[in-house]
């Protein structure tokens, strides 16, 4: 910018960096950006231990389903005592018993089914969860864009500044100007470097909760340039053309959170038919041998026995009848979510349309105009047209232009992140 001077702040706009992707939206397509969400997915903790929850979750599909352990019995039965003879009593044995019990059948699949929902749930839960770090992520990374742009912007003024001075020095020297026009010009260099501070502790602040978000400090996060040196935007981010229809279709089959509400219906359904069977009646089968001395044959015993279930009234059906409760719940919560992610993909279309229509009034009007005014402010204050206020004035204006430039964009990008996140749009792939 010590390069570039007033003169260059008023050309008026012209975007000249192209797109390479057609039709798609720069601002998430920029590198830095997909770069730094990659390090947050590999490294953000919150997100390990979500992958680990789908996996337990895939690991209990098979126990559900199994049969229960069998049951091995040994024992010994009808001892004389205290002579211990095994010979003596007829009725003396050691017994070696097995026992297993069978579900009614339809119960291990009902009860299998169930575990694959609840594992279906786990891992559309990942995908929500994974949507919103990304999100989250992208504004952290546009939030340090931002910070950043006002740093440069503030290194701009800084230079404009010392040339002010330069100018209300020489004026005062030849008498053309009073000296409070250079104290002012003093004054205004001065608060500028207390500014500065300020806006390098906030660039530090926002790289440490970048840094936390991807699990601790990396490589230095190359933040995406939001305003050239120019004035003019680096990013064309009114070349994003958003159709509501598509949208709202996209957001009925990619929605990560409807998805996770559709795959809470399945397991609440799967549950429910868990309930509806389980008053049927379980089978147990036993088998035993008695080893017999003396001489005396063996002997095997086999049984089979069924579960009554006499209190079907205050257990399983009560039971059931909860459970279908909890079905139409799943339900209409899936309802009343497609209607709640619908207003909200509204919402952020129209934050999305005026950040795009004041990002073009910014750009192609405010920023040249006030530069114009500026460098015309600077030249007049030179022959003794205007007051030094004036020129301060119109310093503010130009470099407060500029600000407001980046920000816009800055909350254009966070706010398409947002989008992207709510109808299940993968740009980072």
């Amino acid at each position: 910018m010590r390069d570039t001077p007033w003169c260059m702040v008023a050309c008026a706009f012209t975007f000249s960096l192209p797109n390479p992707l057609s039709g798609q939206d720069p601002i998430l397509r920029a590198p830095g950006v997909r770069e730094y969400v990659r390090q947050v997915l590999v490294g953000n903790a919150g997100y390990a231990a979500a992958r680990s929850r789908v996996a337990a979750a895939g690991e209990r599909i098979a126990p559900a389903g199994a049969l229960p352990d069998p049951t091995l019995t040994l024992g010994i039965l009808a001892v004389p005592i205290p002579s211990f003879d095994f010979t003596a009593e007829r009725m003396t044995r050691l017994p070696i018993g097995f026992r297993q019990h069978f579900p009614f059948p339809g119960k291990q699949a009902a009860a299998t089914d169930r575990a694959r929902a609840d594992s279906a749930v786990a891992g559309e839960s990942l995908v929500a969860i994974e949507a919103r770090l990304v999100a989250e992520a992208a504004g952290v990374y546009y939030g340090l864009a931002y910070a950043e742009a006002a740093v440069r912007v503030w290194r701009s003024r800084v230079v404009l500044a010392d040339q002010a001075i330069a100018v209300a020095q020489t004026r005062y020297e030849t008498g053309a100007a009073p000296q409070t026009d250079l104290l002012r010009a003093r004054l205004r260099r001065a608060q500028l470097e207390e500014e500065g501070w300020d806006l390098e502790a906030a660039v530090a602040q926002v790289r440490a909760h970048a840094d936390a978000l991807r699990g601790g400090a990396g490589d230095t996060i190359a933040a995406l340039v939001l305003v050239n040196p120019d004035g003019r935007p680096a990013v064309e981010i009114r070349s994003d053309t958003l159709t509501a229809e598509r949208l709202i279709v996209q957001l009925t089959e990619r929605s990560p959170g409807l998805r996770v509400a559709t795959a809470t219906v399945t397991r609440a359904e799967r549950n429910a038919r868990v309930f509806d069977i389980a008053g049927r009646p379980d089978f147990t089968v036993a088998l035993e041998s008695g080893i017999r001395f003396g001489g005396r044959q063996p002997f095997l015993t086999a049984l089979v026995g069924i579960s009554v279930p006499l209190w079907s009234k205050r257990k399983q059906a009560p039971a059931a009848r909860a459970a279908h409760y909890d079905v139409e719940a799943a339900r209409r919560q899936h309802d009343d979510l497609l209607a709640r992610l619908i207003g909200e993909l509204q919402d952020r279309l129209a934050e999305l349309g005026a950040l795009q229509a004041r990002t073009g009034q910014t750009a192609d009007e405010i920023i040249p105009l006030a530069g114009a005014a500026s460098t015309s402010a600077l030249q007049r204050y030179q022959v003794g047209a205007v007051e030094f206020t004036t020129v301060l004035d119109t310093q503010d204006d130009m470099f407060g232009a500029q600000l407001r430039l980046a920000r816009l964009i800055a909350e254009y990008g966070t706010a398409r992140a947002h989008l992207a996140a709510l109808v299940g749009e993968e740009w980072y792939r």
